[in-house]
């Protein structure tokens, strides 16, 4: 009866925040925190295709100068009804392997600091790796605007791509990055799922004690991870206190085929990298097993999935600026009163 009690006044809770607008607020101006453009897309006067270049301090370097991969820059469109409502550059790095991992990226970085990222799990793990930024951010930062819904958007257009090229394809979420790795894998067949420091949802962000869905509640793993049925692979460092630990632990006890549940000691949110990228650690083990585990199946090519990579539009040219605009209204950001920002809104001003 106690626990019923709770869940009552957790549900209410998000109801009053979701009634207010207060979820909107917080996902468009604490959730989505895109960083001033850190890279550059252009046509390139060498070859027939998109050239990539990051901001290094004060420079600007080439991709090329900075990995020898192979890889290629491509952007992902999707129109509707003559609106662009979804537009992802993306690095596809390849090592001619036969399995591909796609990596969805936390809410403060762009595609400049994902596509080091994706560089060292491809040289470490030799399996290709397809970086994407999400619509809102990068070079579409002051065009469109990034959502709950856009996000798992885009990246089941990645996938569609994906599924055009390999038979074997892996989800890998971080932070943020989780939510459309999990909600797209509850659609769609893969062959496993990695899920780095993910959050159960938006209001066990918002009162960590809350460990019940609502209806009301946002990014909410929690509440489809069980719909899920490739391995799910989860690892969460214990000094976390952006997304704490106990997310993770809510998670896995839903997830019907998990594969492994890692707390990474003395590791927080921002440095729980590290620990699939050194090669004597639990979590790089646990992740290579994942990666070459001789049960998984070739994927089946799903039609909607083609369907939607027919409707695709493949860039490997620029074209002009104006096809960077949106034609959905940009949405004003809501002012946050200070007097209304002493519980909770402090903790969302972080990277995660």
């Amino acid at each position: 009866m106690q626990n019923n009690n709770k869940q009552v006044r957790e549900s209410w809770k998000m109801s009053l925040i979701n009634k207010f607008g207060l979820t909107e607020v917080i996902e468009h101006n604490l959730i989505f925190q895109p960083p001033k453009p850190t890279y550059q897309i252009k046509n390139s006067l060498d070859f027939n295709g998109l050239e990539f270049s990051m901001q290094v301090n004060d420079n600007w370097i080439d991709l090329n100068q900075c990995y020898n991969l192979q890889y290629r820059v491509s952007i992902l469109k999707e129109v509707e009804n003559n609106v662009i409502v979804s537009y992802v550059p993306i690095i596809h790095y390849s090592c001619n392997s036969d399995r591909v991992i796609i990596l969805s990226h936390s809410n403060a970085i762009d595609l400049a600091q994902s596509s080091r990222w994706g560089a060292k799990i491809c040289e470490l793990y030799q399996v290709d790796v397809i970086c994407y930024d999400y619509s809102g951010y990068g070079i579409t930062k002051k065009t469109m605007k990034p959502s709950e819904y856009g996000i798992s958007r885009d990246l089941s257009n990645v996938l569609a791509l994906a599924q055009h090229l390999y038979d074997y394809i892996f989800l890998w979420g971080y932070s943020i990055g989780s939510y459309p790795t999990v909600e797209v894998a509850t659609q769609f067949q893969l062959s496993g799922i990695i899920l780095q420091a993910p959050l159960a949802s938006l209001g066990r962000i918002i009162d960590n004690r809350n460990s019940f869905y609502s209806e009301h509640d946002k990014f909410s793993n929690q509440s489809i991870i069980n719909k899920v049925t490739a391995p799910i692979l989860i690892f969460h460092g214990t000094k976390d206190t952006i997304i704490k630990i106990n997310h993770s632990e809510q998670l896995s006890k839903s997830c019907q085929n998990l594969f492994a549940f890692i707390k990474v000691e003395g590791a927080n949110h921002n440095d729980i990298g590290i620990a699939a990228e050194t090669q004597d650690s639990e979590v790089y083990k646990y992740i290579k097993e994942l990666l070459n585990n001789s049960n998984i199946l070739p994927l089946n090519k799903v039609f909607e999935l083609q369907l939607k990579f027919d409707n695709l539009i493949i860039l490997d040219q620029i074209e002009e600026s104006k096809m960077y605009k949106s034609n959905l209204p940009i949405q004003e950001k809501k002012e946050i009163k200070k007097h209304n920002d002493r519980q909770g809104c402090s903790l969302f001003c972080t990277k995660f």
